[in-house]
């Protein structure tokens, strides 16, 4: 196979470090803030409690899916069936799993999706939203857009066209790849 010593290359020098030290401190503190500062009136504890899962959860999945840089790398990967999960819905999936798991009362949680049905340009992400605030209002949660890193943007800010994902409602069900 042509591309597997190049795979094999990109897989060592390109894996992505999970966020620790008083870096994943300081992101903790700046995602709570930001779903904090979403319309509505958000449970402050709770904005603690939802960032603090998403950045805890998204290294452990660091570790277990060992993400390629670009994230399109490791979507290829998955394809030659050299990776388990390494799509964007798979981190979806598993981000929402880990979230839902602490019962939030005040946000919102959703599976979106950006160019729908796309084969090549298909996007998932997580949308918190405080309850009764628009989806375009809400704050994207993207751990597959820079590999393993958590990216974080107002949902009407963003470059990506979000919807809710036609199957949204029964979002741990879902299954992708």
């Amino acid at each position: 196979m042509v591309f597997a010593p190049l795979l094999a290359a990109a897989s060592i020098a390109c894996a992505t470090a999970p966020d620790s030290g008083p870096e994943a401190e300081s992101r903790e503190a700046a995602l709570a803030k930001a779903l904090r500062n979403l319309p509505g009136d958000p449970d402050p504890a709770e904005a603690r409690t939802l960032a603090h899962v998403a950045l805890a959860s998204t290294a452990e999945l660091v570790t277990e899916y060992r993400p390629l840089r670009p994230p399109h790398l490791g979507n290829f990967a998955f394809h030659l069936g050299l990776r388990e999960r390494a799509l964007c819905c798979h981190w979806v999936e598993d981000l929402l799993r880990s979230l839902a798991a602490h019962g939030l009362e005040s946000y919102e949680l959703h599976w979106v999706v950006a160019h729908h049905g796309d084969r090549w340009r298909e996007h998932s992400a997580v949308l918190a939203r405080p309850l009764g605030a628009l989806p375009s209002e809400g704050l994207i949660l993207d751990p597959w857009r820079h590999s393993g890193r958590l990216y974080w943007v107002r949902a009407a800010a963003d470059d990506y066209p979000w919807r809710l994902h036609p199957s949204d409602g029964m979002r741990l069900r879902l299954r992708c790849g």
